[in-house]
C-alpha cells in the first residue's frame, strides 16, 4: 500500500499512535536533557 492511498481505520490508529508516541519520546528525551541531567550534575 502506497502512502498516497487512503488508510483504513487501523492504519491511521496505528500511524497516530506512533506519531503520539514519537513525541512522547522526543518530550522525554527534552525533559531529561534540560532538568534531570542538571539536577544530577549539581546534586552531585
Amino acid at each position: 500500500m502506497s502512502a498516497l492511498e487512503l488508510p483504513g481505520r487501523r492504519e491511521s490508529w496505528l500511524t497516530a499512535a506512533a506519531t503520539l508516541g514519537g513525541y512522547g519520546l522526543i518530550l522525554t528525551a527534552m525533559f531529561l536533557a534540560l532538568f534531570v541531567l542538571p539536577y544530577v550534575a549539581f546534586a552531585a
